[in-house]
């Protein structure tokens, strides 16, 4: 007959690897599990020997623009105490084949693929670099004393068409929403949705724009720019969008 007790060890051995995978420090999992240190380093050395391949950079407009609106939309980051730079992507469970197919594509841009987990009913992209937490400073601006959805905007400088379009493609597929019948961008940052339409505008593809009033107290503000159903085909031929929900 087949056990089917559940090993304790093996269950505390898978979390402390998901929190090394994380970027939790030894410190901090010793704390969170109350694990003795030596045992977490012994997992922390097996892992970090297998993950030692560093993010380098391909200066692409068009991969680092798509990666630029995912973050715009869906993303954040933070700096630790010891100096880790995490940089979070997050997608709905349902989004599972679309964010299969965005590994390439960050794998493309970074020469290494993130860390996937799951947390609820959500998927989460996970890089640990500080050379990425830099570019997205290159990029994105926003207050940092609000919400960071609420303020995000691109710095203003001169982008390359293909910037353009990537950054686009971007953010409809983290914020926006795409169905058989409408194409939908939607922000809660005044200054992203200038962003958007700026960039609609320059590639020729016309818009409607519309700002939803939140009558509950506390609440933003939301932006919201339609594609008309006339310019739907050309929308997917210059902008190519990935996630699909049609």
């Amino acid at each position: 007959m087949i056990s089917t007790k559940i090993n304790p060890l093996s269950i505390r051995r898978t979390q402390i690897i998901n929190l090394i995978n994380e970027g939790y420090s030894i410190n901090k999992i010793s704390k969170i599990l109350h694990v003795n240190k030596s045992t977490i380093y012994y997992h922390y050395k097996k892992i970090k020997g297998k993950l030692k391949k560093e993010v380098t950079i391909r200066r692409d407009d068009s991969l680092i623009g798509e990666f630029i609106g995912l973050f715009a939309g869906d993303g954040c980051f933070y700096k630790t105490k010891n100096y880790c730079y995490r940089i979070y992507l997050f997608f709905n469970i349902k989004e599972s084949e679309y964010v299969k197919n965005l590994i390439n594509i960050l794998f493309n841009l970074f020469n290494k693929k993130p860390y996937i987990f799951k947390r609820e009913n959500r998927l989460i992209i996970l890089y640990t670099s500080k050379e990425i937490y830099n570019l997205i400073k290159e990029y994105l601006i926003w207050d940092k004393h609000k919400r960071k959805t609420h303020t995000v905007s691109l710095i203003n400088k001169k982008y390359s068409k293909k910037f353009k379009i990537s950054f686009l493609r971007g953010c409809v597929d983290s914020d926006g929403y795409i169905s058989s019948k409408k194409i939908n961008f939607a922000t809660s940052s005044l200054r992203l949705a200038k962003n958007i339409k700026n960039f609609l505008s320059d590639l020729d593809i016309n818009f409607y724009y519309s700002i939803y009033k939140e009558k509950r107290p506390n609440r933003v503000y939301m932006h919201h720019i339609d594609i008309r159903v006339s310019e739907r085909s050309r929308f997917f031929n210059i902008i190519h969008p990935r996630n699909l929900k049609i």
